[in-house]
């Protein structure tokens, strides 16, 4: 295993960027937005994710909207900031930050002290995997990066959707829109939302490998292996966020979008 510091006069503005897309992407606008309008804490409501699906469920569609525009904006606009500041590797890193801060955001942990104790080993783990995913050589780096994907089968915030899509869309605005629009298709055929999601990130990959990359007013838009790499590990992130959705997809009793909601019991099953 390398030493994590060995390489960090090269790989910290790396680190910076990862920990600044962490901090942007860690805003859990579905929790504030909720309680903002005095619905209380949308944790105790449907699911008890923090997303804008489970926003939905409080019948409040144009919150709803507003939670999905912000979740996909606080993974694009760090993107494109990068992308015009400091080029593709630093976007792609920071990309990365901004989806685990949603799945794994700090600032709903630190209430109490056992809270910040939890989020202090979690930011440790995750900077630990993400050295090993920089500075490691071949299959030891792969390991740092599928360490940080892992960590997001314990997440407790949102599952990185809309965040997802925010980030491909400013990576590569034609991936991002045929993911999109591969996720509305799915959406309206099947009228499962963690299904069209799960088809959706499943098919970025390979629309990452088939298309070139392109570059537009004066910025250069990132496809090919390494993109495929990136939306790969998107894939599996939003997989593991979405074991519980699979559970009861299943099982049968999976809520449909617009649908009749399932017994609590049953939902509660896959928060």
């Amino acid at each position: 295993m390398p030493d994590p510091l060995g390489a960090l006069s090269v790989t910290w503005p790396l680190y910076a960027a990862f920990l600044i897309g962490y901090a942007v992407g860690s805003v859990p606008f579905g929790w504030l937005l909720t309680r903002a309008v005095g619905l209380g804490d949308i944790r105790n409501i449907g699911s008890g994710n923090i997303g804008a699906t489970n926003v939905l469920r409080t019948g409040r569609k144009g919150l709803a909207a507003l939670t999905l525009l912000l979740d996909a904006l606080k993974g694009a606009l760090p993107v494109l900031i990068a992308l015009n500041q400091y080029g593709i590797d630093i976007a792609v890193v920071i990309g990365a930050g901004a989806v685990m801060g949603h799945a794994l955001p700090l600032w709903l942990r630190i209430a109490t002290l056992r809270g910040a104790a939890i989020a202090a080993a979690v930011l440790a783990i995750m900077v630990g995997a993400l050295a090993i995913g920089l500075t490691g050589k071949g299959l030891t780096s792969v390991l740092g990066w599928l360490i940080l994907i892992g960590m997001g089968a314990f997440a407790w915030g949102g599952k990185g959707v809309a965040t997802g899509l925010g980030v491909l869309l400013a990576i590569n605005p034609a991936v991002g829109a045929l993911a999109c629009l591969t996720w509305l298709i799915a959406l309206a055929i099947f009228r499962y939302s963690s299904l069209a999601a799960l088809i959706a990130f499943l098919a970025a990959p390979i629309y990452a490998y088939l298309l070139p990359d392109i570059e537009f007013v004066g910025l250069f838009f990132l496809s090919g292996l390494q993109l495929t790499e990136f939306a790969a590990g998107l894939f599996l992130l939003i997989l593991l966020r979405h074991a519980g959705n699979i559970a009861r997809l299943i099982r049968g009793d999976e809520p449909k979008v617009g649908g009749a909601r399932p017994p609590a019991s049953a939902e509660s099953q896959g928060r």
